[in-house]
């Protein structure tokens, strides 16, 4: 061995050891670098979400809380009439009238028009019995000795005796529903009633119910009439325009809120019906005995 070789390579060793050095050393450095930069980031992502999501879950948690009120202002208002068996179901009256009577504590009004802004034609003391022309959820056209015109449904009763009566809505399909004297469809027709039209519910069974209309008591499908209450809203009086101040429109109120919906009735603009409730495009009305909806569009 040649004097000096073991000081090189102890000073090989040593560089080599301090370049491992460096590299640990310049390795421990980037990670500390990236495990301080990364909550930073996580952080700035964190805080970003929320401030989009927030308005979204208000939202939801605002639409909750109306479904919940729906739901319970739904469940509430009304019980309806309990079914009957069909050897219990009553027979129709044949002396049976289209009369209504005032039940309202301290009387009514009888109005001109479906609405309580309209003139009173006269003052309706409590048992007053009236002529009903139509019968309607929120209206009903009734005569008096004097008058035509327009009382609350909801101060009116229309049973006289024991009988329970409820209102129903004729929703059959084919436009129209058939009045008959017996529990099958292949009795005698009485009378034919429109859709969309109010009957008087006088019992309802699981295939068949009892109803007046217009003075005839009869039997209907039960799958073909919805039944519903009398309106405590009485709605707002509102006339039917041309969407062209050109022409006249007639305007088709229908089954359900949509356009494919089955029509009711046509409505020809610059007449006035009762709008009772507004859904975006669409607004539920009584017209004339009707009940169904029409694009809110013609009735503003």
């Amino acid at each position: 061995m040649k004097k000096g070789e073991p000081l090189m390579k102890t000073m090989k060793t040593w560089s080599a050891l301090l370049v491992a050095l460096m590299l640990l050393f310049s390795l421990g450095l980037s990670a500390h670098m990236e495990d301080e930069e990364q909550p930073e980031d996580s952080t700035q992502v964190t805080e970003e979400a929320p401030a989009e999501e927030a308005p979204g879950t208000a939202e939801e948690t605002e639409a909750a809380g109306e479904a919940e009120a729906t739901s319970e202002a739904e469940a509430k208002p009304y019980a309806t009439m309990p079914p009957v068996k069909k050897e219990d179901m009553p027979k129709p009256n044949a002396d049976a009238k289209a009369e209504a009577v005032v039940l309202k504590e301290g009387g009514s009004s009888l109005f001109e028009l479906p609405a309580t802004e309209s003139a009173v034609l006269e003052p309706l003391d409590p048992g007053s019995v009236l002529t009903l022309v139509f019968l309607g959820q929120t209206w009903c056209k009734v005569k008096t000795p004097g008058h035509e015109g327009y009382v609350p449904t909801q101060d009116l009763g229309f049973a006289f005796g024991d009988v329970q009566t409820g209102i129903a809505i004729v929703t059959a399909p084919g436009g129209k529903l058939t009045l008959r004297a017996e529990m099958t469809t292949k009795s005698k027709a009485l009378t034919s009633v429109p859709s969309g039209r109010a009957v008087l519910l006088l019992a309802k069974g699981d295939n068949f119910s009892l109803v007046r209309f217009e003075g005839k008591e009869g039997y209907v499908l039960t799958a073909h009439i919805k039944e519903v209450a009398p309106s405590a809203s009485l709605g707002t009086y509102i006339k039917v325009v041309s969407l062209d101040e050109k022409r006249e429109a007639n305007v088709r109120l229908r089954a359900e809120p949509k356009r494919n919906a089955t029509e009711y009735t046509k409505v020809k603009s610059g007449l006035s019906l009762v709008v009772l409730e507004v859904e975006e495009d669409w607004s539920r009305v009584e017209y004339e005995g009707y009940h169904g909806w029409m694009m809110s569009d013609y009735l503003k």
